[in-house]
């Protein structure tokens, strides 16, 4: 009887099978449209944020950046010259459009992290309610932001850490390869491996700094504690997370190549902006919305998936006992 009842619980128990890539989308897109009086707001001023600074930026660098290349075409020599510190007073002009140049850009970028931030979080939050059979209201969702945006900042503080380190070990490696075998066809082999590990752990990477980014605002941990909470969700579905990474990476590629394909009909300047700024703006932020959707369904199917073999475990020894 005890092992009938055992049997029974471990069947009930196993770990049921995980939606495919487009059992998430379909997901996905399920959730959203359960949340769309919070989504469909959301995403309209993110691309309005991103359009406004995408038109702030070419209307502050276009005179600076004419500016700049006439100087250059002036004067051909002159980083010859900035290398052997040969600074002229002619090249004041040339450092100021250069300081303007990065000011602009620090600028661009500040505000951009602070709106992808904003977006991250409020999505994923919203989201996962959705999910779960509730609703977020506007101040709620407020609540989530400011409970959880410094996590993410923190993780990807590590990601970045971890994707320097890397970085500086290939380039390590690669230098010793190539004093060491030289031009042997040793060392194009292992170029070729050292390329594809490169590949292929971008990829992986890029999927756990997702996750690692979703376990922060849904539970609380953050750091490394949320990088390795992220790695033992996606263990066993790590091929499958990998995909997503790619076909986001594949859909972004074809928006900027459609872009570009439009805009080389194009003869006028602000023409092109504004089929760029469309188009290209637009879609990304749609398909980054549908990113942080479906990574969030991701985390909740594996989640539950590691709660029930954790069940699992903490059942059946007392099962057995059972009389």
């Amino acid at each position: 009887m005890d092992t009938e009842s055992t049997k029974q619980w471990s069947s009930d128990l196993k770990p049921q099978p995980g939606l495919g890539i487009f059992g998430l989308l379909r997901e996905s897109f399920k959730t959203l449209k359960r949340n769309r009086k919070l989504m469909l707001p959301l995403l309209l001023h993110v691309f309005l944020f991103f359009s406004l600074l995408e038109f702030a930026q070419f209307y502050l660098l276009e005179p600076v950046g004419k500016d700049l290349a006439s100087q250059l075409a002036e004067h051909p020599k002159l980083f010859e010259d900035f290398g052997n510190n040969m600074h002229r007073t002619d090249y004041r002009g040339v450092l100021n459009d250069i300081r303007e140049i990065l000011l602009v850009k620090l600028f661009i970028f500040t505000f951009s992290s602070i709106i992808s931030l904003v977006f991250f979080v409020a999505t994923v939050s919203s989201s996962s309610e959705a999910y779960t059979a509730k609703a977020l209201n506007l101040t709620e969702m407020i609540m989530k932001i400011k409970k959880s945006w410094k996590k993410p900042i923190g993780i990807s503080f590590y990601m970045i850490l971890f994707t320097m380190g890397f970085i500086f070990a290939c380039f390590f490696y690669v230098g010793m390869v190539s004093i060491l075998a030289g031009n042997s066809w040793a060392s194009y082999m292992f170029y070729g491996v050292v390329f594809l590990s490169i590949v292929v752990l971008w990829i992986y990477g890029s999927a756990l700094w997702m996750m690692s980014l979703v376990v922060s605002v849904l539970e609380d941990a953050g750091g490394l504690d949320a990088i390795f909470k992220a790695r033992e969700l996606m263990k066993g579905e790590n091929v499958k997370a990998s995909q997503l990474t790619v076909l986001y990476g594949v859909a972004s590629s074809v928006v900027y190549w459609v872009t570009d394909a439009i805009i080389s009909q194009t003869q006028e300047t602000w023409s092109e902006m504004v089929i760029s700024v469309v188009l290209t703006t637009g879609l990304i932020c749609t398909l980054k919305l549908l990113m942080f959707v479906v990574f969030t369904i991701f985390y909740h199917e594996q989640k539950e998936v590691c709660d029930e073999k954790a069940a699992k475990s903490l059942y059946l020894p007392i099962a057995g006992y059972e009389v």
